[in-house]
């Protein structure tokens, strides 16, 4: 095999590489920390986007069940105008949203969220959700982005 040969089977097979792993790459979902590990924004904002997605998939779903009774029915249908509205809004927006979240989350305000300040700011929240429930009685609704489909 001459040289012009090998090399032109060696680009190939390195452009076959290349593209394979750019599409890899593309397709693979951000990296998230193990559990319990430090959280920086872009790894906060890109789970709450896909939270979002999937919320978004669970009211979808929920709201195609037949026979679904009217007052559940008019608790997704508000729950799927509230991530619309968050869905439609301009990318700086989410952003400012989402870095407001992270920046209460992020007690000590060195740019990641570790274990203990979300555990914090996760009871801070229930407890702020459970004052508001016991002031407007039985409600669901809460200041989240979108509601937790579990």
């Amino acid at each position: 095999m001459s040289s012009p040969t090998r090399f032109s089977l060696a680009a190939a097979g390195l452009a076959v590489l290349l593209s394979s792993l750019t599409a890899a790459a593309q397709t693979a979902p951000p990296s998230s920390p193990p559990q319990g590990a430090p959280l920086t924004f872009d790894q906060y904002k890109a789970q709450q986007m896909q939270q979002m997605q999937r919320a978004q998939a669970f009211v979808a779903q929920r709201l195609a069940t037949p026979d679904l009774p009217p007052d559940r029915r008019q608790r997704l249908e508000h729950q799927q105008e509230q991530l619309g509205k968050f869905a439609a809004l301009p990318a700086e927006q989410q952003n400012q949203l989402l870095r407001r979240r992270f920046d209460r989350m992020d007690a000590n305000h060195d740019g990641v969220v570790d274990a203990g300040e979300l555990q914090a700011f996760r009871q801070a929240q229930r407890a702020r959700a459970q004052t508001k429930g016991d002031a407007a009685g039985a409600s669901d609704k809460t200041d989240d982005f979108w509601p937790n489909p579990n």
